[in-house]
């Protein structure tokens, strides 16, 4: 740290205390026009932009304050929240051990990386995170309810619920404490103590986008179809990514030599893709419900359902109207491309991902409707059958890349 004055840093941390980040950000900014070499004031910046949720603008102030002064932990830290922030996992961790390698005894330092590694998947690895931050600060909430979720996905529930009544006790006037309790009641198969959690949690934070998603799970988990499956989706994100690829692929190749088990097989298949929009769509029909679903929600709802109204309705007219081309053919593109549109959506936090998979959506799309087009006005001429086999094959392709991705 330059040796400025610093009169103006306790006015900024009692305004991100008070959760006025606009403020404080107005007050590093005059900071920063008397002294734009100041990596503290930078850093701050950095955090208080990213609660206005400008994480690339955080970003930068953020690698200012790095450049400024390489040795600053706390700047790292800030990098690591803006790199997670915008989806950038590996980015993150690395920011966050460079943190922790200036300064190995702070337990926020730990919180991010073990948030990292539940991320990941890496229970064991968030585990040892929460652990070890703990050993530096016993009393830190968001430890502890991190380490109730990292046993909750273990499996581990007696334990998972102490945790999360710990953090309770050191942070239930925290939204997010709330939520991450709900999230762990949730999956230990308390859904309507997980339903209590996320109204509290929205209570004290109406705009928590977290717990407003954890709401939507608790009230979709009433149905017992639902929880049952999410129940088995939970014990597979506990496997490791090539346990959860071979039971998928030893799952497929069973039930193509056990023909009774193909059904069975299908219909799983088929939930596993479009549960969640199913149930969020039959959420619109509850009174709590349809106050929960995010704009986003109802917008894929309803893409969803004019998809699946289209097939209905082209299913009908082919049985009642036999005679008619293309209305078999026009029933299964629409079915079709319920695959693409979830898909799409499901990868929301991995934008090139989800970039990729909407323009696969949009090429089996073109390939379809072309198929159906020719068909119904007889222009055909054999083109529309190769385009229809290629809109299947590649609906079939997609489903498999993206599944086992």
């Amino acid at each position: 740290m330059n040796d400025t004055s610093t009169a103006w840093l306790p006015r900024v941390q009692l305004l991100m205390q008070q959760n006025r980040p606009a403020m404080a950000a107005d007050e590093l900014r005059r900071q920063l026009t008397r002294d734009p070499h100041e990596p503290v004031a930078h850093t701050l910046l950095a955090l208080c932009l990213l609660d206005l949720d400008q994480p690339a603008e955080a970003q930068q102030e953020a690698e200012l304050a790095i450049h400024l002064d390489p040795e600053y932990d706390l700047a790292f830290y800030a990098l690591a929240l803006t790199q997670n922030q915008q989806h950038r996992p590996k980015e993150a961790l690395a920011a966050i051990n460079q943190a922790l390698a200036l300064d190995p005894a702070d337990a926020d330092y730990y919180h991010v990386l073990g948030s990292l590694r539940l991320e990941s998947n890496q229970w064991q690895a968030a585990l040892q995170a929460t652990s070890t931050g703990l050993t530096f600060d016993a009393e830190h909430a968001g430890l502890h309810s991190l380490q109730a979720r990292a046993l909750a996905r273990q499996g581990r529930s007696a334990e998972a619920a102490q945790s999360a009544r710990e953090a309770l006790g050191y942070g239930a006037e925290s939204s997010s404490i709330q939520a991450q309790a709900g999230w762990v009641a949730l999956e230990t198969n308390r859904s309507q103590e997980a339903l209590g959690h996320f109204q509290e949690a929205l209570r004290l934070n109406p705009d928590s986008a977290y717990a407003r998603a954890g709401l939507v799970e608790a009230l979709k988990a009433r149905y017992w179809v639902y929880r049952t499956f999410m129940r088995f989706v939970y014990w597979v994100s506990s496997l490791d990514a090539g346990l959860r690829r071979g039971l998928f692929l030893g799952a497929w190749v069973v039930a193509r030599f056990v023909r009774p088990l193909l059904p069975l097989y299908l219909a799983f298949a088929y939930f596993s893709w479009f549960s969640d929009v199913l149930f969020e769509s039959l959420l619109r029909f509850n009174r709590y419900g349809r106050y929960a679903l995010s704009e986003a929600q109802r917008r894929h709802s309803n893409h969803f359902l004019a998809l699946l109204g289209v097939a209905v309705v082209a299913g009908g007219a082919a049985v009642a109207l036999p005679t008619v081309q293309g209305l078999f053919s026009l029933c299964f593109v629409a079915l079709g491309l319920l695959f693409p549109l979830v898909g799409t959506e499901r990868l929301s936090h991995q934008p090139t991902q989800q970039a990729r998979s909407r323009w696969a959506g949009w090429a089996l799309a073109t390939c379809g409707v072309l198929s159906v087009a020719l068909e119904l006005t007889g222009l055909g001429g054999g083109v529309d059958n190769v385009l229809f086999l290629a809109f299947l094959f590649g609906t079939l392709a997609y489903t498999w890349i993206f599944a086992l991705r």
